[in-house]
């Protein structure tokens, strides 16, 4: 059986708290074309000090103008780990019972939706160079795999930071979206290449983590996997079903849902997607 690893990394003005060896349960939902991603985990035999911090400096109603946030790490020794859930702290609430256990909310972009700032452009700009100053102003990384070249004349904002990407929608023929401290912007019609195997598509397969069979959606398939950090939405799987092979075909992903656990059976991902007809892969 592959070892798991599973941990948060919790950080604030102050300093980075990283939590390991513990019990932790939860589940994290990642959607495309989403501002917000949500996350809800649950920590057990954490010590006295940690459930003093995290149940009270760690909430958003103390000290508010600085942000809290908490990352969570999950995948397996063997074939890797990664970051699948990057956001801000909504609340961190110890529960009574035989084990004490801290249940802590997140959001992404949530500490942007109350930072009002003024913005403006006054000179054409390239789409392009446009998100990537919504990017730095939100303090995240661009991924542009969209082949707009339109230019914005003139731009004036004032608001909240996180309606930035709500602007930046507005102005083509892509979506755009925060997942993981990323600014995606992908094109509606095909979503092209992208890192991961030989034709840049991730094949889903049995042998890859499948679990049990596809289901047949409006718009195309949802099926379950091992976990896997390296999926996110708006990325193209390849399916490939024994059962079912009337269903294989390329899909991009539309909803993620990471489900893990330390001390019992949950450890994967459920996904919705949609059939990808326009990418010539």
């Amino acid at each position: 059986m592959k070892k798991r690893i599973c941990y948060v990394e919790i950080s604030s003005p102050s300093g980075e708290k990283i939590i390991r060896n513990i019990a932790i349960k939860g589940n994290v939902i990642r959607k495309m074309g989403s501002v917000t991603a949500e996350a809800k985990v649950s920590l057990a035999n954490l010590n006295k000090d940690d459930i003093e911090y995290l149940s009270t400096y760690m909430s958003p109603y103390v000290d508010h103008s600085k942000n809290k946030t908490m990352k969570i790490y999950a995948g397996y020794e063997e074939s890797g780990y990664g970051v699948i859930f990057d956001g801000d702290i909504t609340s961190a609430i110890p529960k009574n019972g035989v084990d004490i256990w801290l249940d802590i909310e997140a959001k992404s972009n949530y500490f942007n939706r109350q930072n009002i700032i003024t913005f403006s452009i006054d000179s054409p700009i390239e789409v392009e160079k446009f998100a990537q100053k919504i990017a730095e102003l939100l303090g995240v990384t661009l991924q542009w795999r969209s082949n707009s070249k339109k230019y914005i004349d003139s731009f004036v904002f004032s608001g909240a930071k996180a309606k930035l990407i709500d602007e930046l929608n507005k102005y083509g023929d892509f979506i755009a979206f925060l997942d993981n401290g990323v600014l995606k912007v992908l094109d509606k019609e095909s979503v092209g290449t992208q890192e991961g195997s030989s034709d840049g598509v991730k094949l889903v397969n049995s042998f890859s983590g499948l679990i049990g069979s596809p289901s047949i959606t409006e718009h195309g398939v949802s099926f379950k996997t091992l976990l896997d950090p390296v999926l996110s939405p708006g990325d193209l799987v390849r399916l490939e079903s024994e059962k079912y092979p009337v269903l294989d075909g390329l899909y991009q992903i539309c909803e993620l849902k990471f489900n893990f656990s330390t001390h019992s059976k949950e450890f994967y991902c459920e996904i919705k997607s949609k059939k990808e007809w326009s990418a010539n892969l």
